[in-house]
C-alpha cells in the first residue's frame, strides 16, 4: 500500500510541475536579436484615421495636409508563433531628430518612431540607426503599385487581387511572403511582408495565417487624405469620406450585421 502511495504521489507530482511549467515550444525569451524572421507592416494609413471613433484626428499622420497612403507602421522581430517586445533594459532614449529626418519619408510621426523603437526596435539586436535604417530599406525596395497611390474615392478590391496586384509589382515576393489584415468592418488595415533576419524575403510565420487577419472576401481602402488629384482640401476630404459611410454598408452589408460576432474568434486586437 505505501508503494501504491508512492508511485501515485510521484505521478501527480511530475503531472503538476509539467502543467506548471510554461511550454518549449513557446520561446519567449525577449532577449535583443533572438527571434525567427522581421514582418515589414505598412499601415493604409486613411483607415488609421478613420479608426476608433475618430480619436485618431490630432494625430499627424491624420491632421497633415500629406496625402498619406501606405506607410511603414513598424519593423516588427517575430517568433514563429508569438513575438518579443520591449527587449531594452528600461525607458529606451528618444529617437534623435536626425534618425527622423532621415525616416520621416516612410514612418510618419516622431511619436510613432519613439514607440516603435521602444517596442519592437529593441528585440532587433541592432543598434537604433541600423534598425531604422534596416525599415527604410525594406520599404524602399518595394513598389505599390499605381493603383493605390492617390484614391480619391473608396477602393474595392478583393484580398487575392490585392495579393496579385502586390506580387506583380515585385516579382522578388512569393505568395507565402506576405498576409493582408483587415478591421472586423472590412477596411483594410495593413499588409504584412516577411523577411530573413539578413533583409531577404522570407516565409511568413503563423503569426501571418490569412484565415486569421482578415476573414473578408472584400476590402475597401478609403481614400488618402490631404490634397488630392483634384486639389481638394483635408476638410473637403474628410466631409466627402463622411458622406460615403453608406458604401461600406452596401459592400460589406453581411459584415455590419455579422462581422463583430463573426471575427471575435478570429484574432486579438491589433497591435501597436
Amino acid at each position: 500500500m505505501l508503494l501504491f502511495r508512492s508511485v501515485v504521489v510521484a505521478i501527480l507530482t511530475a503531472i503538476l510541475a509539467v502543467l506548471s511549467s510554461p511550454p518549449a515550444s513557446a520561446g519567449f525569451s525577449d532577449r535583443p536579436g533572438d527571434f525567427d524572421y522581421y514582418a515589414l507592416v505598412l499601415s493604409w494609413s486613411p483607415s488609421f484615421c478613420l479608426s476608433a471613433g475618430g480619436s485618431h484626428a490630432s494625430d499627424p499622420q491624420c491632421s497633415s495636409s500629406r496625402p498619406y497612403a501606405f506607410v511603414v507602421h513598424g519593423l516588427w522581430p517575430q517568433y514563429d508563433k508569438g513575438w518579443p517586445s520591449n527587449c531594452g533594459s528600461g525607458r529606451e532614449p528618444r529617437v534623435p531628430q536626425q534618425i527622423v529626418s532621415d525616416v520621416i519619408d516612410t514612418i510618419p510621426t516622431e511619436k510613432l518612431m519613439n514607440h516603435e523603437w521602444q517596442t519592437h526596435g529593441t528585440c532587433s539586436g541592432l543598434a537604433m540607426r541600423g534598425y531604422f535604417d534596416l525599415a527604410r530599406k525594406l520599404y524602399k525596395t518595394l513598389t505599390i503599385p499605381a493603383k493605390y497611390s492617390n484614391l480619391t474615392s473608396p477602393l474595392d478590391v478583393t484580398v487575392p487581387e490585392l495579393r496579385r496586384d502586390l506580387l506583380a509589382a515585385n516579382p522578388q515576393l512569393r505568395p507565402d511572403e506576405i498576409a493582408i489584415d483587415c478591421e472586423g468592418n472590412g477596411r483594410l488595415r495593413e499588409i504584412h511582408i516577411c523577411y530573413s533576419k539578413d533583409g531577404a524575403p522570407a516565409r511568413c510565420g503563423r503569426n501571418e495565417v490569412q484565415g486569421k487577419m482578415c476573414r473578408s472576401d472584400l476590402v475597401t481602402l478609403p481614400p488618402v487624405r490631404g490634397v488630392g488629384l483634384n486639389g481638394d482640401t483635408a476638410a473637403s476630404v474628410d466631409a466627402a469620406n463622411a458622406s460615403k459611410s453608406d458604401h461600406y454598408k452596401r459592400t460589406h452589408k453581411k459584415h455590419w450585421y455579422n462581422g463583430i460576432f463573426q471575427r471575435s474568434r478570429a484574432v486579438a486586437a491589433p497591435r501597436d
